[in-house]
């Protein structure tokens, strides 16, 4: 985990090591749509950069694929707000009011184009990413012993889970914790172990401590993918498959959600 002071960041800064979220907000509710940076060669770069100067990322060509088909499922309005969010290893960033265009180059390549009028981003509270609720008791690895605490909730740069007052999580140390799913048969299964770090600590009922706590920027991909899968089953009403991170993996994951949301 990174504690560099950078608070600003300008979208001609990211690059393909970062994690990027579009959030779009629609009919008041909001989802978050993952996506990838679209790598360039010299010529596409300097056609763009003619076009939209410094004020642009370019995406790959998914986004559009996941609006039309989060919309035909739960969305009747239209797309009234965007936002980005990028996860880079200097921390999470939020870019406001983007504008994003369906754009095609001049070789016939097609990606979008997210715009800001103001391409500087703000750092953003890793807390505020979307969250999934789990409430489920789970392992915490630490000094080399396994602490059970229950898990409040997720998001793609931060957990929060409740630990008792006898078995407290060291706050001055990192941690593993074991993050637990259960498939459609009621079976537990392992998606990832979790290295992450506790920011504060409240007391609640019954004398037990609430710990908020950031987690480590590497995890951040497969987290966003993760909790994507998460919001479909929310919006399906149903499990994607069995095990959602060996059902929908591998370099198309975007599109087989997709074909997902179509069955």
């Amino acid at each position: 985990m990174n504690n560099d002071k950078t608070v600003k960041l300008n979208l001609a800064e990211l690059s393909k090591e970062a994690t990027i979220s579009v959030v779009a907000s629609m009919d008041n509710k909001k989802i978050e749509l993952p996506t990838e940076y679209a790598v360039l060669n010299d010529e596409e770069e300097k056609e763009l950069t003619e076009r939209f100067k410094d004020k642009y990322l370019p995406l790959e060509n998914i986004l559009k694929l996941w609006q039309d088909k989060l919309r035909e499922v739960e969305f009747s309005g239209t797309l009234s707000k965007l936002s980005l969010i990028a996860i880079t290893k200097e921390g999470v960033f939020h870019w406001e009011n983007v504008k994003i265009y369906k754009y095609t180059l001049r070789n016939g390549r097609h990606i979008h184009v997210a715009f800001s009028s103001n391409p500087v981003g703000e750092k953003y509270n890793r807390r505020r990413g979307f969250r999934i609720n789990i409430d489920k008791r789970m392992n915490i690895e630490q000094n080399g012993e396994k602490i059970s605490v229950i898990v409040r909730d997720l998001s793609y740069c931060g957990i929060a889970f409740v630990e008792s007052a006898e078995t407290p999580v060291d706050p001055d140390k990192a941690f593993t914790i074991n993050l637990i799913d259960t498939d459609e048969d009621g079976n537990e299964y392992l998606v990832a172990k979790l290295t992450g770090r506790i920011k504060n600590k409240k007391e609640i009922e019954d004398g037990k401590i609430l710990c908020g706590c950031i987690l480590a920027a590497d995890h951040a991909s497969d987290l966003q993918r993760y909790i994507a899968n998460k919001q479909i089953e929310a919006i399906r009403g149903k499990r994607l498959g069995k095990r959602m991170t060996k059902s929908v993996s591998g370099e198309n994951w975007q599109e087989k959600l997709i074909d997902e949301l179509n069955k």
